[in-house]
């Protein structure tokens, strides 16, 4: 019998998780596991909790949203423990379920919890803290997070592009020197990220391409502020088409230094990350193993990742 540690947050999106708790240990129990239940208490609890208590169990299971995943991978990170993780994705936003092919119906995510193939995913380092698939700063990043999602279902990547034209006017921009790998751009900036998903704040596929999960390359995007109605219309349209222009700059890195004259509010997973000057965001190559919903067959993950791509 192995032993799971299942960790929750009863506040998660529509609260739906509780009524699944019992279905959930008992399709535990029936498949060789005996599972430890906790309910995070606070923000914070179970990056703790898995801190400290990972190396009692076998495999942890996290059910929540990106927030609480977040919680729970830095913790991992942080013990001494390389325990597989499986993901059962109960909040507004799922981000990171969609990458690891994870649905949100609670039985069927149950299943791959335990029975998922298993694959070790790139994390990246923020700094000294840890994030899970987003680092990002600026107007857009915010907006990303406070669209309403029904907007974002009708509308898709238009209703990102849509709240940022609302707000233009009060766009805040940064003086900064971004660093990508080796290259390097200075201007006034106002949006940048660098994600390792195929979805953020909800928006889909925003490089119509695949993202690899294990290849220890993060996607970015860099933004810099309009200078009229034109340049406005051409980030839009930049957003729209995934093309570069004079406003929008696209690149694949390993590694990204932002220094800036003033500090910085950072999004870490739809999260506060913290505010600085100086600020560098590095890949952890395959850093954690993940119970995903690919096949065993690589053909098939690709066929599963280019599928989400037209979804």
């Amino acid at each position: 019998m192995k032993k799971i540690l299942f960790i929750y947050n009863p506040m998660s999106g529509q609260k739906t998780i509780s009524s699944q708790l019992g279905m959930i240990v008992d399709y535990f129990c029936k498949h060789g596991y005996v599972p430890t239940v906790y309910a995070t208490q606070k923000q914070g609890d179970a990056r703790y909790k898995v801190r400290e208590y990972a190396k009692f169990f076998d495999e942890i299971v996290v059910s929540g949203g990106d927030g609480t995943l977040d919680e729970v991978v830095s913790g991992l990170l942080r013990s001494d423990t390389n325990s597989i993780i499986g993901y059962i994705p109960t909040g507004s936003t799922n981000d990171f379920s969609r990458s690891l092919n994870i649905p949100t119906d609670i039985k069927k995510a149950t299943k791959l919890s335990i029975n998922g193939q298993i694959m070790d995913i790139d994390l990246g380092k923020f700094n000294s803290k840890f994030f899970t698939y987003v680092a990002a700063f600026g107007s857009f990043a915010q907006v990303s997070y406070e669209t309403e999602q029904s907007m974002k279902n009708i509308f898709g990547r238009f209703a990102y592009i849509l709240e940022g034209v609302k707000t233009v006017s009060n766009l805040k921009s940064y003086h900064a020197k971004i660093t990508i790998d080796e290259e390097e751009f200075e201007g006034d900036f106002i949006h940048f990220m660098a994600t390792n998903s195929v979805s953020v704040g909800g928006f889909n596929n925003f490089y119509k391409k695949n993202i690899g999960l294990d290849d220890g390359i993060f996607e970015s995007v860099l933004v810099k502020k309009p200078n009229g109605l034109l340049e406005l219309n051409s980030i839009i349209e930049g957003l729209r088409s995934n093309k570069e222009n004079e406003n929008i700059i696209f690149r694949s890195g390993s590694s990204f230094k932002v220094e800036s004259d003033e500090k910085i509010d950072w999004t870490l997973d739809g999260d506060f990350g913290g505010s600085y000057t100086k600020s560098e965001v590095k890949v952890l190559n395959m850093a954690v193993k993940f119970r995903t919903g690919f096949s065993r067959d690589s053909e098939k993950i690709k066929a599963n990742q280019e599928k989400r791509l037209t979804n």
